[in-house]
């Protein structure tokens, strides 16, 4: 229509140019832009303060995960949460953009009262690049036993906007420094969910956007938020237990404007899965649904969660990935890869329970780095860790920041392996945090002595990694520069290593 409307006010400009009352127009009126396809993302390949870093190949990233993750946790104000059966947990984590910005925002439930949309926690992490925070729990101490640093600290609580109350805040992201939060279980009689959006580019001081979704029904257990090539945002609800999305539009780039809304799209449930690339037909209760964007603007969804049994809290904790197609406006969902991942760090002489750093039934979230590295973030239900602190993992690439390490020192790691095949627990030694542990004598990490079968590191050129058959340095040693994988048992070193160090061997 608008086109037609441009086209007829041409011919009149032409005219009444043609009667002398108007220069003659001579050049053409512009064509309206095209709005871009439903799932075509936008490709940013460094911060942006309203879509997320894209990824060179999305399924590649997610297999590329340690399946592993580092411990990380933070102290909190008061007690906020309970735990899983008390219905007070948290629901949602999503580690906020920018470098410097060493932030998390994390929602929770609470139980039949008013919870808050969400909180903010400060990890502490000195000069953050945006790259992996890596442990924050390093000391001579197992990691069960081990408080976070001090300055691991939860800062506030966003307060509900006055005139809704709403006991639930699930699953929620952020696309550069809009945060989207998902609100259900409603209190003041407004029975159907919400979506609120906040500027969240300086963490301490949030702005809530006048735009709200209201959900087609009471449920909104979580959100997704994109940025697509045309600017406007994709949104993305669930309900029912994640078996039936919610697809939202916007109808402008700036969601700080009043007059910006979100039109209803497409509703999905999951009989609709098209053909699965890796023969999986599984599409899970979904604690968390969070969008990546591949730099080709293909988009794709990350949905977290633990197949639980009739017991909460027994399961395997899942990341799936599904790549988002339409057609006409109708979205299709494909399932293209899948990771499980490990929330216990086990350490000898503590409980199993005890060990369990997350549950992604709780709170899991994405992430993509400076690096175009994936890393995902799980927290436990409550604050069960040292000192009441909550405890939660940090899952990055198994090189996590190759295109630094081969040439900075600071950047170098190697990690040991309890099975030769590079699964079970392993144990990261990241150059930067060597003197936080006794790595002269692994007896006393993790009880790491003589359990190693298999190393992966990098280490710039002049640098060695060594690995020592004694404590203190001593015995027959093999040593590792460059980037690489080894099993030592092809090597005549299996289950033999006592220390490790980094040497500096010039060159």
């Amino acid at each position: 229509m608008r086109e037609t409307v441009l086209k007829s006010l041409a011919q009149l400009c032409k005219s009444i140019a043609a009667l002398g009352l108007l220069a003659p127009i001579t050049a053409a009126l512009p064509t309206p832009a095209l709005a871009s396809d439903l799932t075509v993302g936008r490709a940013c390949g460094s911060i942006a303060s309203t879509c997320n870093r894209c990824i060179e190949n999305v399924p590649d990233s997610v297999n590329a995960l340690r399946d592993h993750g580092d411990p990380l946790g933070f102290f909190t104000i008061g007690d906020p949460v309970g735990n899983a059966a008390s219905n007070r947990h948290w629901q949602g984590v999503q580690r906020l953009n920018g470098a410097g910005k060493a932030y998390l925002a994390i929602s929770r439930s609470n139980g039949s009262n008013n919870t808050v949309p969400f909180s903010v926690v400060h990890m502490g992490a000195e000069n953050d690049t945006g790259g992996r925070w890596r442990s924050n729990k390093l000391s001579h101490s197992s990691y069960p036993a081990t408080a976070p640093d001090v300055s691991a600290q939860m800062l506030a609580d966003e307060p509900m906007p006055s005139g809704l109350a709403f006991k639930h805040s699930g699953g929620l992201q952020s696309s550069g420094d809009i945060l989207a939060v998902a609100l259900d279980g409603s209190l003041s009689g407004a029975s159907n969910g919400r979506v609120l959006f906040y500027n969240v580019g300086q963490p301490t001081s949030r702005l809530l956007y006048p735009p709200r979704i209201t959900t087609q029904t009471s449920e909104a257990g979580s959100v997704g938020i994109t940025q697509l090539q045309d600017e406007t945002f994709l949104v993305v609800t669930a309900r029912s237990g994640a078996n039936t999305l919610e697809f939202y539009r916007s109808n402008s780039a700036y969601l700080n404007q009043p007059t910006t809304t979100f039109s209803f799209v497409d509703s999905w449930h999951e009989s609709e899965l098209q053909q699965s690339t890796i023969n999986d037909w599984e599409f899970g209760d979904y604690q968390s649904l969070q969008f990546i964007t591949q730099c080709d603007g293909s988009l794709f969804l990350a949905g977290t969660h633990m197949n639980t049994s009739v017991v909460i809290g027994i399961g395997q904790d899942w990341l799936d990935l599904f790549k988002v197609t339409d057609s006409a406006g109708q979205i299709m969902l494909s399932k293209v890869a899948k990771r499980h991942l490990y929330c216990g760090y086990p350490s000898p002489g503590y409980s199993t329970g005890t060990n369990t750093h997350c549950n992604l039934d709780a709170a899991g979230g994405v992430y993509v780095d400076t690096n175009g590295k994936l890393i995902v973030y799980g927290v436990e239900h409550d604050n069960s860790g040292p000192s009441s602190t909550v405890k939660m993992m940090e899952f990055r690439s198994i090189f996590p920041n190759s295109s630094q390490c081969m040439s900075d020192i600071q950047q170098a790691f190697i990690e040991l392996y309890d099975d030769s095949d590079f699964s079970d627990r392993g144990l990261m030694i990241d150059y930067a945090d060597y003197g936080k542990r006794r790595y002269d004598d692994l007896k006393k990490v993790e009880g790491f002595g003589d359990k190693t079968s298999a190393v992966r590191w990098c280490v710039p050129s002049g640098w060695r990694a060594r690995i020592y058959q004694h404590d203190t340095f001593g015995g027959s040693y093999k040593e590792f520069t460059g980037m690489g994988s080894q099993n030592l048992n092809d090597i005549g070193f299996g289950d033999k290593t006592s220390s490790v160090r980094f040497v500096y061997v010039g060159g």
